[in-house]
């Protein structure tokens, strides 16, 4: 009985066409050029042309739209790409998941995650997690929440950690954490509200203030973009940072107002003593969520890093 990937996929034993005609659609998909894709397969462009035009063929419909530039996918295209992909992926998940038990569990497992967020969960999850896969080397990709997208989105990162949603509709996500988001000044603020262990205040009194905001891509920036929209606030002036810790520690110095994540304020020492405002009464909370592409591509290593983050930081 053959057992092979290729069989499970209704391909032929031995036969690694199937996965090659996925693979060669994809790489032109993503690349958006026949030429492009050829260089990097390492084949000529009239093989990869002919070979695309068989496949055409076979399907008695056009996958590629050659009269745009550069090239698009049809409706089919896109489907078949969706599942090529899928496919694909589930054919990785398939190999990794029997080298996992030939070679003991050997591998890595590669996280896109900011540096904040890296130093604020890893140390937690870690240490169990190599208790249980000690022959998995973990990988990070230490970058801003678009960057982090785009790698998961591409396949060079296994799964992301960052806020939601996400902007693809092809990436998969499961929340890890509800994290508060936290108003940070130097000095008190005249419509402050004492409730009892908490401070709060709305944002719509915190217009006309400068603010200290990280740079735009980051996850942080894009939410409290939407908290100023939801609440007309107009900044008198906003400095720009690549870093949470950075915003946190001038603000406390009275150089304006900032919004960081509750993880902030646990990791920095403040330059003076802060003063915290929740964003309502309630408080004002984002989602943190891991990301992959595909849910049916996750490997015993990815689900038990997830669920880890989860028992850790996912307190409903």
């Amino acid at each position: 009985m053959d057992i092979s990937p290729y069989s499970l996929f209704g391909f032929g034993k031995g036969d690694k066409v199937g996965f090659r005609q996925y693979q060669y659609i994809v790489k032109v998909a993503e690349l958006k050029s026949i030429t492009k894709a050829a260089n990097e397969l390492y084949i000529t462009q009239s093989s990869l042309s002919h070979y695309i035009a068989k496949i055409e063929e076979d399907l008695g419909a056009k996958i590629f739209n050659r009269n745009t530039i550069p090239i698009s996918l049809t409706a089919v295209g896109e489907t078949y790409v969706d599942t090529a992909k899928t496919v694909l992926s589930l054919n990785e998940k398939l190999k990794q998941d029997v080298k996992d038990i030939i070679n003991e569990k050997k591998g890595h497992l590669t996280v896109g995650i900011s540096n904040a967020r890296a130093a604020f969960f890893l140390p937690y999850i870690l240490p169990e997690f190599k208790k249980k896969y000690p022959s998995i080397e973990i990988k990070t990709v230490e970058a801003k929440s678009s960057v982090i997208e785009e790698q998961v989105l591409n396949g060079k990162c296994d799964l992301g950690i960052l806020p939601l949603p996400v902007t693809s509709e092809k990436l998969h996500s499961e929340v890890v954490c509800r994290e508060e988001l936290v108003l940070v000044s130097g000095h008190p603020l005249e419509k402050g509200v004492k409730d009892g262990n908490r401070n709060y205040i709305e944002l719509t009194n915190c217009s006309c203030h400068d603010y200290l905001l990280l740079k735009k891509g980051h996850g942080i920036r894009t939410a409290i973009e939407v908290l100023f929209m939801k609440a007309r606030v107009k900044p008198l002036s906003v400095f720009e940072t690549t870093s949470n810790e950075t915003a946190y520690r001038l603000s406390t110095t009275g150089m304006g107002l900032t919004i960081v994540p509750e993880s902030t304020i646990l990791l920095s020492s403040p330059m003076e003593k802060p003063n915290l405002y929740s964003l309502s009464k309630e408080g004002v909370f984002w989602d943190i969520g891991a990301i992959f592409g595909c849910r049916e591509g996750l490997t015993s290593s990815q689900r038990f890093f997830i669920e880890l983050l989860k028992k850790s930081f996912l307190h409903e």
